[in-house]
C-alpha cells in the first residue's frame, strides 16, 4: 500500500510541474449583445422633420386611395397626427424604401434617426388586400392597419401610433 501511496504522490507532482496543456485561444471578455440590423437603409440627416402640432382630423386624412408604390427610397417630407397620435419629439430624418419581389409581395425597410442619435429600424409587409396592412418582421412586432396613397414620387401612409391615433406621414422619391 506504501508503494501505491508514493506512486500516486509522484505522479502528481510530476503532473504538478508539467506544462498546461494546450487550450484553445478564447477572448478575455465575452462578446457584447448582437444587435439585429433589420435593414441598412440610410436616412438624409438634412432632412430632419418634427411632427407638426397641427392635429389633423380623421375625416381630412381619410381619402387615401390607395395607388401603384414604386419601388424605391422615400424621404419623409411631413409629419401630422390625426386623432390622439403622440408622435415622436424633436427633429429627426426618415427614410422608407420600398421593394417588390416577383410574387408581388411588397417590403418596407423603415430607418428613422434624430441628430446624432441611435437609428430606429423596422422591416414590414405591406399587403394592400383586403384591407391595407403591415406586418412587422423586424424590430417591431405585430400588424397594424395601414391606409395609403401613392402618386408619381408621392408616398402618403397612415400609421396607427398609440392607443387613439395615427401619424399622417408623406414622402418624396429619392431621384
Amino acid at each position: 500500500m506504501r508503494a501505491f501511496l508514493l506512486t500516486t504522490v509522484f505522479v502528481a507532482a510530476l503532473a504538478a510541474c508539467s506544462p498546461p496543456a494546450q487550450q484553445a485561444e478564447r477572448p478575455d471578455t465575452p462578446p457584447g449583445p448582437t444587435t439585429i440590423a433589420c435593414n441598412d437603409v440610410a436616412p438624409n440627416a438634412a432632412r430632419q422633420i418634427t411632427v407638426s402640432d397641427e392635429v389633423v382630423t380623421a375625416a381630412a386624412a381619410s381619402d387615401l386611395r390607395g395607388g401603384s408604390i414604386t419601388p424605391g427610397t422615400y424621404d419623409l417630407v411631413s409629419a401630422m397626427r390625426v386623432g390622439g397620435a403622440t408622435g415622436w419629439n424633436g427633429a429627426r430624418a426618415v427614410a422608407l424604401s420600398v421593394s417588390e419581389d416577383q410574387s408581388g409581395a411588397v417590403t418596407f425597410n423603415w430607418a428613422g434617426a434624430e441628430a446624432g442619435g441611435e437609428t430606429d429600424r423596422w422591416t414590414a409587409t405591406f399587403t394592400e388586400t383586403p384591407q391595407p396592412r403591415m406586418s412587422y418582421t423586424c424590430g417591431r412586432v405585430g400588424e397594424v392597419a395601414a391606409d395609403f396613397a401613392a402618386q408619381n414620387n408621392t408616398l402618403q401612409l397612415r400609421l396607427q401610433d398609440g392607443a387613439s391615433g395615427q401619424l399622417a406621414l408623406e414622402f418624396q422619391r429619392r431621384s
